[in-house]
């Protein structure tokens, strides 16, 4: 996989997360959840974007760590709203699932790439 495919798939699933949080029904225990699970699922693509741009092996390094730090959060978060039953209907929670299979699929990708930097 080159980086551009990496790019591309980080950048779908930042749009299938979004969309997906977007569609939920929002309470006072949920919010802060869901809120940090955008956040890290978000900038998984944003550290990717910049790693590309760095001017430095070390950098581009430094940047992919912190998308896999991101990625790796964002399984938790995924796994949290699974498990703690914040997901009500079987759809959200297929989707979710989906969305955790992604990501973890993007946490062994940035993983293999840190090795081989």
């Amino acid at each position: 996989m080159n980086a551009y495919d990496l790019r591309e798939r980080s950048y779908k699933f930042a749009v299938e997360l979004v969309r997906f949080l977007n569609g939920l029904t929002l309470s006072k225990i949920s919010l802060p959840i869901l809120n940090q699970l955008l956040r890290s699922g978000t900038s998984v693509g944003a550290n990717i974007e910049e790693a590309d741009s760095s001017p430095t092996r070390k950098d581009f390094k430094y940047k992919i760590s912190v998308s896999k730090k991101e990625a790796a959060e964002t399984v938790y978060w995924l796994k949290l709203i699974i498990d703690a039953e914040i997901l009500k209907n079987s759809e959200n929670i297929k989707k979710a699932k989906e969305l955790l299979a992604e990501c973890d699929q993007l946490l062994r990708i940035l993983g293999s790439i840190i090795r081989k930097a």
